[in-house]
């Protein structure tokens, strides 16, 4: 009769890993492709002479003990009738053990028959490599039954927040990108197999991608026009940076950096990020295509195998990586409409600045001045870009009421002070000024920022020698004049 056994119940059968049993056959020319493929009786028999047969070693010296099974067969008369009802139960549990890996040590055994708590020692091995092996495959089955039921119960609990049960599911409105979509908006009714599979995690992906182009396109669609003004808004600043021959490679270097740095800060927005979209979606779509041609024997059998061994990032960390970078977009969108001016006008001084510096370098201009001039170059990126972070350093009800923002005033104290560079006092009025600018009551971190922007000192006085003179007679003045209120009789009677 033929044996139909397949090659994961030998594996159960012989207490050894499926890939072992794999990769013996395939070194012994069998074929098989995977843990369901079956064998015939004479590779069945062969695998049972390879992982079932007794060691070689052992038996050896067990020759000895020959004479010993006939006092051990007559003794087993007396002992039968008082052990049989006790010992019963264990030998079916023993008896498959010894069945396995207990064929080599029969001699061991009709030597002291009696003495059945000794064939537990060898058996505890095999027996306990067996566990081991369930508990590893059983606990990567329980990881992947684990994820995927988490991605079911939070689709279910994103669904039901959406759909109480009066709309049906296929007909419910599809969100919209905002400045607070999550993850689970992204992949809002839509459905994402990820697991340890290679090939599912890939077109997991490709399917995220599609998703967050139809979604950021529909909002560009949606804000057509004042997307298009912000592009050819920052189209100065968006394209390649043109170096200049007057100025070092370094200070080339330097420019093109603060160039990068104001785009990214207020301009990058639906291009560059459907740019990584494409290229992510692309590469996903190669993978798959890989699978096609795959080659099954290396990766059951070599751990090292492209398919099985590329790095990819966790899915979880994916989605909210394309999340946070489409929520950017509206950020961006709805920052620059709410300081349109402003940005426009940080984007023309920027250039501005960068005309000033060539045209002191083209005059022959001292290396010192030269140096100032950049200084105070890179405090002006310095000050636009703190004031991107959450809208600090503007007050936009103040400038309703005609009350300048500290933003405004700190720019215009930095141009005054470039513009002015071979006065002497030039430094000490802009940082007397700047000292003014925010209360440190009222606004603490701008106060903090504005105190290292403008290089104060703590309890240092900007004021110039003369009014510092006319301020402690004023003092002195009117210290007098209050003295003079509180004590009017001595003065009478002198």
């Amino acid at each position: 009769m033929a044996v139909t056994k397949r090659i994961f119940q030998l594996s159960k059968e012989f207490g050894r890993d499926e890939k072992e049993i794999i990769a013996f056959l395939t070194t012994q020319g069998i074929k098989v492709s995977n843990r369901l493929s079956a064998v015939s009786e004479e590779t069945y028999e062969m695998l049972k002479a390879k992982f079932m047969a007794p060691p070689e070693p052992e038996p050896a010296p067990e020759p000895e003990p020959a004479p010993a099974p006939e006092p051990a067969v007559k003794e087993e008369k007396p002992a039968e009738p008082a052990a049989a009802p006790v010992k019963q139960p264990q030998p079916p549990q023993g008896d498959k053990k010894k069945k396995k890996k207990n064929k080599a040590p029969q001699a061991a055994a009709t030597e002291t028959p009696p003495q059945e708590g000794q064939p537990a020692t060898p058996e505890e091995k095999p027996e306990k490599e067996v566990t081991d092996l369930k508990i590893e495959n059983m606990d990567k089955r329980t990881r992947t039954i684990l994820f995927e039921g988490i991605m079911a119960g939070n689709e279910f609990i994103r669904r039901y927040s959406q759909n109480p049960g009066q709309t049906p599911l296929n007909k419910q409105k599809k969100p919209m990108l905002t400045a607070d979509m999550d993850a689970w908006g992204i992949l809002f009714n839509h459905k994402v197999e990820n697991s340890d599979s290679p090939m599912r995690y890939w077109q997991s992906v490709s399917k995220l991608m599609t998703r967050a182009f139809k979604i950021i396109n529909g909002f560009g669609l949606a804000n057509r026009d004042a997307l298009g003004a912000m592009r050819d808004a920052m189209a100065p600043i968006g394209g390649k940076y043109q170096p200049r021959e007057v100025f070092t490679p370094e200070e080339n270097k330097l420019f093109e950096e603060q160039q990068g740095l104001l785009f990214r800060t207020f301009g990058h927005g639906m291009g560059l990020v459907n740019d990584n979209l494409y290229a992510l979606k692309m590469k996903a779509d190669r993978m798959k295509a890989k699978f096609e041609y795959m080659d099954f024997l290396s990766y059951v059998t070599n751990p090292e195998d492209e398919l099985r061994s590329n790095e990819r990032v966790p899915f979880n960390e994916l989605i909210e990586a394309v999340a946070h970078s489409a929520r950017s977009i509206v950020r961006r969108f709805y920052f620059y409409n709410d300081h349109k001016e402003r940005i426009n006008n940080i984007i023309k001084k920027f250039l501005e600045w960068i005309d000033g510096y060539a045209k002191l370098k083209e005059a022959g201009a001292s290396a010192e001045k030269l140096e100032k001039y950049l200084e105070l170059e890179k405090k002006f990126i310095d000050i636009a870009e703190f004031m991107s972070f959450d809208n600090n350093l503007v007050d936009s009800k103040k400038e309703k009421k005609g009350v300048p923002s500290p933003f405004d005033t700190l720019v215009d104290l930095l141009e005054a002070y470039r513009d002015n560079l071979d006065d002497p006092d030039a430094e000490r009025n802009f940082k007397y000024k700047v000292r003014g600018v925010v209360n440190i009551i009222y606004k603490p971190k701008e106060y903090v920022f504005t105190f290292q922007f403008g290089g104060l000192e703590s309890n240092k006085d900007y004021r110039t020698p003369e009014e510092i003179a006319a301020a402690e007679a004023a003092k002195a003045a009117k210290a007098a004049e209050v003295a003079e209120k509180e004590n009017p009789a001595d003065n009478g009677e002198a």
